[in-house]
């Protein structure tokens, strides 16, 4: 029978990563269930989602999972309140409170919202402008390039760049 390796996992395995996320969802968050002598360390956390998106995409959601059973714990200790707690329950409930909104600031973060606006308030007016890149230094150049290299998107077009050339 072959024996099971002694220590922390430090390769990735599904396995694992199921495991880890699960035990997120009810309710220990990362350095809680990396001190479990069978999870992998936090640096090793770290690592698999650098290098596995899709562990990232599930301990995304599993901390999203953490955060909705947080609220959950949010309401019992706002149901179990009285007279004689009422001030070491608000200090747990704003912590509670504090501590969702930075796990899931998608879903329970605070909404802000900026807008940006002409003169007077008016609209932003985009006035295009054509560069001649054979006029530019070689500094120039460079310093262009790694502008619209940064705002590449994914698709390989740039969001800052219209193509008003024509295809004919």
């Amino acid at each position: 029978m072959p024996r099971k390796p002694a220590g922390r996992p430090t390769k990735y395995s599904q396995d694992v990563a199921v495991e880890f996320c699960e035990r997120v969802i009810t309710g220990r968050d990362l350095k809680d269930v990396c001190s479990d002598d069978d999870m992998p360390s936090y640096s090793s956390v770290y690592r698999w989602r650098l290098a596995h998106p899709e562990f990232d995409f599930q301990c995304a959601r599993a901390r999203e999972a953490l955060a909705d059973h947080e609220m959950h714990e949010l309401k019992r200790l706002a149901d179990a309140c009285t007279e004689d707690n009422v001030n070491s329950t608000r200090v747990k409930l704003n912590h509670y409170q504090w501590r969702v909104m930075k796990i899931a600031p998608r879903i329970y973060g605070e909404v802000s919202r900026h807008e940006v606006s002409g003169p007077g308030g008016g609209p932003i007016e985009l006035k295009p402008v054509t560069i001649d890149v054979d006029q530019l230094a070689v500094e120039d150049r460079e310093a262009l390039k790694r502008v619209l290299l940064m705002t590449q998107q994914q698709d390989g077009t740039y969001a800052a760049v219209d193509d008003d050339t024509d295809d004919n």
